[in-house]
């Protein structure tokens, strides 16, 4: 991917003080990358229309705002029987073809949330791809990572649907106009609690040092970090109880090396074995 230039990098800079500062989501941040089309993105036109306030407040996005290579501003608006029930979009290029999708989370007030990809079509922003909504109104979910995490070169996105109740991991790829899940869902993971503005508690990382991501996540409860491959399939390589419940996101230090932040305050420290495969 192309960097952009410094030149470009204060016109962005201008763009977003000037057009943001008023219409961003409260508290909603800002998504950066570099590369073509999109590279960064925000949402916009904050509203109370959707009741649900999972992520601690009534306000939700109403609008996606991008900026692209060029300097462009770019805004898609939702219909009101939607809203971004998220805090800020992510930037990937999911294809491969070395422009940036943006992946958001879209709640449908009547049928609950969904995974949703947009792409940069001919000077506007576009649906790209995106899941059936959960189905039920004032249901939710969670990505909790974007990598590679089958070692096909092609970044993969990591869901929990219903993390507060039941909490059902899938692995998405975009397929064309598609977003395919790659393997049967696995229960029993949380990646987020009701209230939090933390839309992800997991952390993705090499940690096999094979060069391909894993996964980082609580499980259903909050008290064991789990460690999951997705090179053959999901497979658990690692668990551990903690001594308190998991309340914001895991971090990984080094290879093998995972911060974990309980309720309590305190941060546990862990030392990942070598080995994981074996």
């Amino acid at each position: 991917m192309g960097r952009s230039s410094l030149a470009a990098a204060l016109i962005y800079g201008l763009l977003v003080s000037v057009g943001t500062a008023a219409d961003r989501l409260p508290d909603g941040g800002v998504a950066k990358a570099t590369g073509q089309g999109p590279v960064q993105a925000w949402f916009g036109r904050p509203t109370d229309r959707y009741d649900h306030g999972i992520l601690g407040d009534g306000i939700e996005g109403g609008s996606l705002v991008v900026l692209d290579h060029g300097g462009n501003q770019h805004e898609l608006v939702l219909p009101e029987r939607y809203v971004f029930e998220d805090i800020t979009p992510r930037l990937a290029d999911l294809d491969g073809d070395g422009r940036n999708e943006v992946i958001a989370i879209r709640s449908d007030i009547t049928a609950g949330a969904s995974v949703v990809v947009y792409q940069l079509t001919a000077g506007s922003l576009t649906e790209a791809a995106a899941t059936a909504p959960i189905g039920t109104r004032h249901r939710w979910l969670s990505i909790a990572g974007i990598a590679d995490y089958t070692g096909d070169g092609r970044l993969e996105i990591a869901v929990v649907k219903t993390p507060h109740i039941g909490g059902s991991l899938e692995l998405l790829s975009l397929a064309g106009k598609r977003l395919i899940s790659l393997h049967d869902p696995q229960t029993g993971y949380s990646t987020h609690f009701i209230g939090s503005r933390d839309v992800s508690l997991a952390a993705s990382s090499d940690l096999t040092g094979d060069g391909t991501a894993e996964l980082v996540l609580p499980n259903q409860a909050r008290t064991r970090l789990v460690v999951l491959s997705f090179n053959d399939g999901a497979e658990v390589l690692w668990m551990q109880d903690i001594p308190a419940r998991i309340d914001r996101p895991v971090r990984v230090l080094a290879q093998r090396r995972i911060a974990v932040p309980l309720e309590t305050g305190e941060t546990v420290r862990i030392e990942l074995p070598t080995g994981l495969r074996e």
